[in-house]
């Protein structure tokens, strides 16, 4: 039997790529473009909860124009940082289209967090009001600093109010975006919701309603990273409800027994919007309310732009099978 060679990327490996934030944005946008044109196949995903506030999902994706396919193996546990353990963990496999056989497997933490951010970034490209001078983001993890990262490219002039009752955690973020934007802590997500132009709640998983859509002001785009934490009426409230993929949103709100009883408003997708099929801000005044629950598209797209560095560079190990 011939064998086979497999890449292994672990996450110090995919750190290494130094994949460009601005790389990723564009991966990000073409995939996007790509959902939108229906050149794609995504499933929703499917899980198991081991744990009430954990889950481990497995998310398929396969891109019909740039030929790549994949699947990541994604585990979120909000209490592994009591053990000193990362809340989020993963693995990505990237399959050869014309075999089937397995080409890589890398570390997927990392991009999960950049893709996520990105993602974010690029719905407040197409969604964000005119002219964007104040961002909250909730949560001074993982997640919100690479949200501050990516969303400074979008709206370079912007402040960004960082809500975090950790204060040592906000000046670590501070730290590590080297002044690339200006960032400022609020104590309350209240006063920060409630004059911010663009809002993201990238906290960990939520059991209780910790912010209220009636503190979001005319024209600003609301962002959660996870699907809970907020009243019952950003679903009903919001003059826009959009999301990543709506099959996949719909059966993700019954499969997770969501706070949103109700979902009937969802309009589209952002690939919608970038595809012309779906206006997205008709008013300068809307309150825009978008949940991105995650695509295993931007997954496999990045992870395979994570590759073909990887592959130039000689990083990795080769594994044979």
């Amino acid at each position: 039997m011939t064998t086979s060679v497999v890449r292994w990327l672990s996450r110090n490996d995919v750190a290494q790529t130094n994949l460009p934030f601005a790389s990723a944005l564009e991966v990000v946008e073409a995939t996007l473009r790509d959902h939108g044109n229906g050149a794609f196949e995504n499933p929703p995903k499917i899980g198991v909860h081991p744990k009430h506030d954990a889950f481990i999902h497995a998310m398929a994706g396969w891109l019909t124009k740039q030929r790549r396919a994949g699947l990541k193996w994604l585990a979120g546990y909000s209490s592994n940082h009591r053990i000193g353990l990362p809340n989020i963990t993963g693995l990505l496999v990237l399959n050869d289209p014309d075999t089937g056989l397995p080409i890589c497997v890398m570390d997927a933490a990392y991009l999960t967090a950049v893709r996520a951010a990105a993602v974010s970034a690029i719905t407040s490209k197409y969604l964000s009001p005119p002219h964007v001078d104040s961002i909250a983001v909730i949560g001074a993890g993982l997640q919100g600093l690479y949200h501050v990262k990516m969303m400074s490219l979008i709206h370079p002039a912007a402040e960004f109010q960082i809500v975090d009752i950790n204060d040592s955690a906000v000046r670590r973020l501070v730290e590590q975006t080297n002044s690339a934007a200006t960032v400022v802590h609020v104590k309350e997500a209240e006063a920060a919701i409630r004059t911010a132009d663009v809002v993201v709640t990238a906290t960990s998983r939520l059991e209780d309603v910790a912010f209220r859509f009636e503190w979001v002001k005319e024209a600003s785009l609301v962002l959660p990273v996870h699907v809970r934490g907020w009243s019952q009426d950003i679903t009903t409230a919001s003059d826009v409800l959009l999301t990543d993929d709506v099959e996949q949103f719909k059966s993700y709100i019954i499969a997770t027994g969501s706070p949103y009883g109700d979902i009937s408003r969802v309009l589209g997708s952002v690939s919608d919007v970038i595809a012309g099929r779906v206006a997205g801000r008709c008013c300068n005044a809307d309150r825009i309310a978008v949940f991105n629950v995650g695509l295993a598209l931007h997954d496999v797209a990045m992870g395979s732009a994570i590759l073909d560095i990887a592959e130039q560079h000689g990083l990795g190990t080769i594994v044979s099978y």
